[in-house]
């Protein structure tokens, strides 16, 4: 298979959330919820809060395995530290429950937050320690750094887009994507994982090897489900939205109401749980994402920039 033929959607937060099969919440959906919940079929998981030993035996007793990312930038969030040693020993403890792609093992570099420097130091620090991890190069970085990752690794990381917005992002990631990640044909130099996306149109317009998202639990919080059809639909009766025109499905033209809820009915989902239950809005939303892996794989994978740099 060649780099971008496949690109890998990877649900962030299953078991962080608690939705594993063992636990009480998998426990009250109904069984077209569980198929949704099983067919789950990429994990991204972060270190910061699967360390302790009882999330990782959760992990192994699924027999799933899942791509790790350090949990740099929610520590610094927290006013906390994660030590790069204790982050080496427990990967090599737990390698069973990491995903290993064609040899890479899918860990992250232990981020130094703002500092490209430390990044570049954890990486070679880790690596000294037995462990070669994915390289990570942030939003608005210098892009010397990027460079040696490409010269030096066949699989790198983007990191640092969560809190940028998509005009930005479009704006930077068509640069490094044109200038430095893609060949003349537009195919993809090395195998790039974009950390954090939410955005379809981000997911959409480059070849990706692989993301991931946490906007199937985010989503659903808020009270939404996104349909492969029909995009973000509130549902909540709860929302806000549910008294606003054309804000909610309830207060949509009849045709339209309609045709959402049959949607709904002919994939097997209940309306009414939708509307009440957090969980099967969870459940929903595993399904919608991988119904979207599924598409964004029809899609030829190069990179074409629409319009060129005057500089």
């Amino acid at each position: 298979m060649q780099w971008g033929e496949l690109v890998k959607l990877y649900l962030a937060g299953i078991f962080t959330s608690n939705f594993h099969k063992t636990g009480p919440l998998y426990a009250r959906i109904t069984d077209r919820e569980r198929a949704a919940r099983d067919g789950v079929r990429y994990y991204l998981e972060s270190y910061f809060y699967i360390r302790k030993q009882k999330m990782v035996d959760r992990i192994r007793a699924e027999g799933v395995r899942v791509f790790l990312d350090s949990g740099a930038f929610t520590a610094f969030t927290k006013g906390a530290t994660i030590d790069l040693h204790e982050y080496c020993e427990f990967i090599k403890r737990n390698q069973d429950i990491i995903v290993v792609d064609d040899g890479e093992l899918c860990v992250s570099v232990l981020d130094g937050i703002g500092d490209p420097l430390l990044t570049w130091q954890n990486q070679q620090a880790m690596e000294r320690l037995g462990i070669r991890p994915l390289p990570c190069f942030h939003y608005g970085e210098d892009e010397r750094y990027l460079e040696w990752y490409i010269e030096n690794y066949s699989y790198i990381t983007i990191g640092g887009m969560v809190p940028v917005t998509t005009p930005q992002l479009i704006h930077w990631l068509d640069r490094i994507w044109d200038r430095y990640l893609t060949k003349p044909d537009g195919t993809p130099k090395v195998k790039v994982h974009g950390f954090g996306l939410t955005s379809l149109t981000l997911m959409e317009r480059y070849p990706w090897y692989s993301v991931d998202s946490s906007a199937w639990v985010q989503a659903a919080s808020h009270g939404l489900v996104r349909s492969p059809r029909f995009g973000l639909i509130t549902v909540s009766e709860s929302s806000p939205a549910a008294k606003q025109a054309n804000r909610h499905v309830d207060t949509l033209p009849p045709y339209q109401r309609d045709a959402i809820i049959r949607h709904f009915e002919e994939e097997g989902f209940d309306y009414q749980r939708l509307q009440t239950e957090y969980i099967a809005r969870w459940a929903y939303n595993c399904w919608s994402f991988t119904k979207l892996n599924e598409e964004l794989n029809k899609r030829k994978p190069v990179f074409k920039k629409e319009q060129m740099e005057l500089f």
